[in-house]
This record gives structure tokens, sequence and C-alpha cells, in this order.
């Protein structure tokens, strides 16, 4: 059989293509190019990945969006260097709305980006085995499986809040490891959705809770990510 070699460029549609351009730019992409003839397209280019970005709206595109899996060795480097491009050149790292970067998933497989139309590219490491299944040890584990799974595969924030929010106030007369593990990932999800006075509310009611030195340390991680959050976007609380 004849050896072929191919490449692919993925086609991401773009109501406006100097939008687009410009998060890419801001994530550290090279723009390979920028036209206007024969129509308005652009290319961009980080290491092996080529984009091409424009409307698309005479193939039928006008109302599509773009999905693709990017499998990379490193993907923590990918994830701290986008945010670091990101906050460098917008100021701040984006985590809810268009465009927007997601925090990386709890087992640190994943991430996820969306440029300013709603295009998804999915960051995966390149050795990735998914689950056959999330173990739960309790009742608090099986709901905030529900919450990581909105939050790393559908990166719904929103729909994960729903939940935190029930199984809170489900609990509101409980204090102890299982309070506390659902207030800290209330908050967390609240810093990304960029409710930063809900968040320190859900911080403060968090911190009120007195656990055990062996309970914090084993859900440590868990009890922090909102602060671990903020630490890494940047983001500072009012005092």
């Amino acid at each position: 059989m004849a050896q072929y070699s191919i490449s692919v460029q993925p086609m991401i549609p773009s109501d406006n293509v100097d939008e687009s351009v410009a998060f890419y730019s801001a994530l550290g992409f090279e723009i390979v190019r920028d036209e206007t003839f024969p129509y308005r397209f652009a290319e961009v280019r980080d290491g092996d990945l080529w984009l091409m970005t424009s409307s698309y709206a005479q193939f039928g595109g006008r109302k599509a969006f773009g999905a693709l899996i990017i499998n990379v060795t490193e993907l923590v480097k990918f994830h701290d260097r986008f945010a670091n491009n990101l906050k460098n050149n917008l100021g701040t790292v984006p985590l809810s709305g268009f465009p927007r970067i997601t925090r990386r998933s709890r087992d640190g497989s994943q991430f996820r980006l969306f440029d300013p139309f709603g295009n998804m590219l999915v960051y995966m490491d390149k050795h990735y085995m998914p689950p056959l299944y999330l173990e739960a040890r309790d009742h608090t584990d099986e709901i905030l499986n529900q919450v990581w799974f909105l939050r790393d595969i559908y990166a719904n924030d929103q729909a994960a809040a729903k939940i935190l929010d029930r199984a809170l106030e489900e609990t509101e007369d409980k204090c102890g490891t299982e309070r506390a593990r659902l207030l800290a990932a209330r908050a967390e999800i609240a810093v990304a959705m960029g409710e930063l006075d809900l968040a320190a509310r859900f911080e403060y009611m968090l911190a009120d809770i007195h656990l055990q030195e062996v309970e914090f340390r084993r859900f440590e991680e868990e009890l922090r990510a909102s602060q671990y959050l903020r630490n890494w976007a940047g983001i500072e609380l009012d005092a």
C-alpha cells in the first residue's frame, strides 16, 4: 500500500476575524497570515498546531462552532504558558464567558480554551486513560463527582454551582468535613464565574469550620482550591 503524507488544519468559524486574531495572539500563537482577499481569514500557529479562522458563512457555517482535541505531553506547561500570556497581554486570565480558559481538570489530564466565538480547543494529556468509573465513598463524594464532571468535562460551572447550592441547603445545619468540602468546591466555582463577593462569603464560612488536623491534611488541596485558583489567575478578593 502506498504511503501518504497527511497534515490536518482545522478551520474554525469566527464572526469577527480581528477579535479571533487578537485572542490567539494574546495566547501566544504566531499569526501566520491575516488576509482580506479573496475573503477575510487568518492562520495562527502554536508549534505544530495550525488553525485557520474565517466566517465560513458561505458554507453554511454562520451558526456553527468548532471543537478539536489536542493531545500533548507536558500539559501543565501549556496551561501555565497560556495563562501567563493572557495575564500579560489582557491584564487578566478570563475564566468565564467567551473567551476563557478553564482550570485543569481535577485529575490534571485536560483543560479547555474557548475563543471569542465559542470554538473549543480541548487540550489533553497524550497518555491520559479515562477511568471506568468514579468511586464514591459517601454521599459527599457522589455530589462532588457530579460537580467535577460538569466542571471538567462539560465546562459547565453554572450547572455544577446549582448542584452544590442544593447540597449546601440540605446540609445547612451540619458542620465538619462534608460541609467544608462542599463550601470549598462552591467557593472555587464562584471564583471561576467571577462572583468574587460570593466566593469570599463561602471562604469565610469555610474558615469558621474547625477541622481536626488529620482531616484538614487529607483534603487540603480541595479545601484550598479557591485560593489556588485565585493565585493562578492573579485574582484578589476585596478585603
